[in-house]
Order: structure tokens, then sequence, then C-alpha cells
């Protein structure tokens, strides 16, 4: 993989106090306004939707499990650690740093309930994703059509991406997280319903 291929890190990842909560309040708001602002920029360079509650990717569109996948997430730097300059954040500081992040509605825990599950990051917001696909449904002319959550994320060609082909952006989105986005937009701005079978799964999308 070449260079060009990772995430450049702003100089500041390798300054060694940004790895230590700092105690004075507003260089301690500095401080996590940059956190937040790397760990935005790393996940949509990565395409990261979800981390662990421990910092590290847990879903991303490029490391998918197809064998043409550009990344595995082996091939993705870690985000807390310096090995350079020997710094890591440690555990309390980078759940305050996520609930941070949560509390700017930039992230939100997968699972309320289960917070150890981790978080979505929205480096694109909730209304955007949403916008993405309606935008897609209406120009392909599949309103009303019952689609899965697989034909809504995944392409049998990876060329087509032409008037009919699924875009790039929705290609290999987490299941999880299209799901949230109907919910949590779609569905509520009566643009979207979902069809579930007799054991309550989803067995199909119809977007109006």
């Amino acid at each position: 993989m070449s260079s060009q291929q990772h995430f450049e890190f702003p100089k500041i990842h390798s300054f060694p106090p940004l790895y230590t909560k700092q105690p004075n309040q507003t260089v301690q708001q500095q401080q996590i306004e940059s956190w937040c602002n790397i760990l935005l920029q790393y996940c949509e360079f990565y395409k990261i939707t979800s981390l662990t509650i421990e910092g590290a990717p847990k879903y991303s569109q490029l490391a998918s499990t197809l064998t043409t996948s550009s990344y595995s997430k082996g091939d993705i730097p870690p985000l807390f650690v310096n090995k350079s300059i020997n710094r890591q954040v440690n555990t309390e500081f980078r759940n305050f740093i996520i609930t941070h992040l949560i509390h700017s509605k930039k992230a939100e825990y997968i699972n309320h309930k289960k917070p150890e599950l981790g978080i979505f990051v929205y480096w694109r917001s909730i209304v955007d994703w949403g916008n993405l696909l309606y935008e897609y449904i209406v120009n392909t002319g599949q309103q009303g059509t019952v689609l899965t959550l697989y034909e809504l994320t995944k392409s049998d060609d990876d060329d087509d991406v032409g008037s009919s082909g699924l875009p790039q952006e929705l290609r290999n989105l987490d299941e999880e997280l299209l799901v949230k986005i109907i919910k949590g937009y779609l569905i509520k701005q009566g643009k979207a319903q979902l069809l579930m079978t007799e054991s309550n799964e989803i067995g199909g999308v119809k977007i109006v």
C-alpha cells in the first residue's frame, strides 16, 4: 500500500501533551476539539462508520469482506496511539473524548443499553446519509420497490456506477447504520417503510 493511501495525521498528533488530559479548562477544550476533528477526518478518510469503545475501527466501507477491498482493518493505523513519540491516550481520557463527540452529535452509541458495543461516527450526518439514499432511489426510479438491505449496500458489478448503479458513497455501508438511517430519518420523514418477516426481522425496505 502506498503512503498516499494512508491518512496523514496533522502535526498536532505528534505533540506529546495532546495525549494527556490537560487540567486548564481552556486548553482542555482546545485539546478535545483537536481530538474530535482528528477522529472525524480519520474516519472519513478510511470510511469508518463505527468504532469500538476502545476507539479502534469497527466497520469500514473500505475494509469490507470483499476480496477486492482496499484495506483490511490491520492496514489502518491506530487513532489514539502514536508509536513514534511513544504516546497513547489512556482509557479515562479516551472515554472523555468519545463522550464529548456524542454530546456534539457527531457520534452515537450503536446500542444505548450496551455502550460496550461501540459507536456510530457521523462524519456524514444521518440526514445527509438519508438524502443520499433517497436521491439514489428517486434517480433510478425505484420508489415503491421493495429492496433488501443487501441491495441497498452491495453491487454485483463493481464497475456499475452509472445511472442505475449503486453510488460509491453507499457501497458496503454497514447494514446496522443503514437501518439507523432509515428509522432515524427516512421513516420519520414519511419517505420509507420497513417490511418485517414473521420472525420480526427486516425483510425489505420500501422507499416512497
